[in-house]
């Protein structure tokens, strides 16, 4: 069987792909890396080689036919290496230079642990960003690349490269689905990812997990009630992995899925309908008040700003790094002016106060926020972590939300 990858491209990544591809900063952007690159590769594999351990076919013939099928499917005809990295974490990615073969890596803790299955959904995920050329638009240095100070990016383009990340991961969940043929295999596969856990006692069921994110996705409009605690313990399991169950269980269900596997489509989903969830369940993880002009923007990007500085400064100093994340968040005028650090801490408590009148599920977004600055210097210490949780409490947020947002990010699916 094979197909053709672009009929399965997720919508929204084809959209947002096409209106960043047209902006002059991001042009600017990857001209200057392809000019840092010079043309040149080899330098990641050179590494690998070194260092880790190069999977041939008489090493693991099943890895090799697993890799040839998906390719086969995929109709993808570039070299593909296979590496081994001696990790105790479920990690795999996919990466290739401006020269040389794909690189696939998979960590031996996933090799021992996953089923045949369970590694067609992860090996065709890695190659779904291989095949829809997810490195020619590479991320996130293109959205932070600067120079002397000055982002090539402007920051409501950056947060557009961000939402098409978002959707390309999507893209490439579809592939891994189709590789895998099995749903389960791919429910089961992503959540030992997600979770770290390959414990036979927990059986993820993708539709109950789809069926348990439906408050989270629905309309908010279409609710006349406060978002309540099922709904925020839900979405603070991890900003991407809610919606990611619900896309995957929705593109089980779809009619070109089921098309490509040569299965009974009479109660098969349109692919039209399956587009329109996965919009909208994205657009929840989009932070509009960052961007929209109305009072409850204004409390929330106030208080987002004099948190951020708290969490900075609880381990002793604000670091260069944090202040250039806060600024990433709220633009530029944040990031330049002065600051008086405990004039803004005195204002804390009133901030925190107004912010209980807007929804909660904005207040759970607002928390998720704080690990960015949190985690900018390249770690979180337990002192940035108690004034988070700290923070989440006084916003009634359960704390449940820092540290699962911050165990997800240590657990993408890249």
């Amino acid at each position: 069987m094979r197909i053709d990858p672009r009929q399965f491209q997720v919508r929204r990544e084809q959209q947002l792909r096409d209106e960043v591809m047209q902006d002059f900063g991001v042009r600017k952007a990857l001209a200057k890396l392809r000019e840092w690159r010079g043309g040149k590769g080899y330098g990641y594999r050179r590494n690998l080689l070194s260092s880790t351990l190069r999977l041939t076919r008489s090493m693991s013939p099943e890895i090799a036919d697993t890799v040839a099928q998906c390719k086969e499917m995929l109709g993808y005809d570039s070299p593909v290496e296979v590496y081994v990295t001696p990790e105790h974490q479920f990690n795999a990615t996919c990466y290739r230079e401006v020269k040389g073969p794909t690189i696939l890596t998979l960590s031996s803790r996933l090799l021992e642990a996953f089923t045949p299955a369970e590694l067609r959904f992860v090996i065709g995920h890695e190659l779904g960003h291989a095949v829809f050329d997810h490195y020619g638009l590479p991320m996130p240095i293109t959205a932070t690349i600067e120079e002397l100070g000055i982002p090539f990016v402007s920051r409501p383009t950056s947060l557009r490269l961000y939402a098409w990340c978002r959707s390309a991961e999507l893209s490439a969940d579809r592939i891994g689905l189709l590789c895998a043929g099995d749903p389960e295999a791919a429910a089961s596969g992503f959540f030992k990812l997600a979770s770290g856990m390959a414990s036979e006692r927990v059986r993820p069921d993708l539709a109950t997990f789809a069926r348990q994110v439906e408050s989270l996705a629905s309309a908010p409009e279409a609710r006349e009630k406060e978002y309540d605690e099922d709904t925020l313990d839900c979405f603070s399991t991890h900003p991407y992995n809610p919606v990611r169950v619900r896309a995957v269980w929705a593109f089980s269900r779809s009619e070109p899925y089921l098309e490509a596997l040569g299965r009974s489509t009479d109660s098969a989903w349109a692919l039209e309908d399956v587009e329109q969830v996965i919009e909208r369940d994205l657009q929840l993880m989009e932070p509009s008040y960052l961007e929209e002009k109305n009072q409850t923007s204004d409390t929330l990007r106030r208080l987002l700003y004099t948190a951020g500085l708290a969490v900075a400064a609880a381990s002793g100093g604000i670091e260069p790094s944090e202040l250039e994340a806060l600024g990433r968040l709220l633009g530029s005028d944040h990031a330049d002016a002065p600051v008086d650090v405990p004039k803004l801490l005195g204002d804390l408590d009133g901030r925190i106060a107004a912010a209980l009148e807007v929804p909660l599920r904005n207040r759970a977004q607002l928390v998720q926020h704080l690990t960015i600055v949190a985690a900018a210097d390249g770690s979180v210490s337990e002192d940035e972590l108690h004034v988070m949780e700290d923070i989440a409490r006084r916003l009634e947020v359960g704390a449940q939300v820092v540290h699962q947002t911050i165990r997800g990010a240590m657990h993408p699916i890249d």
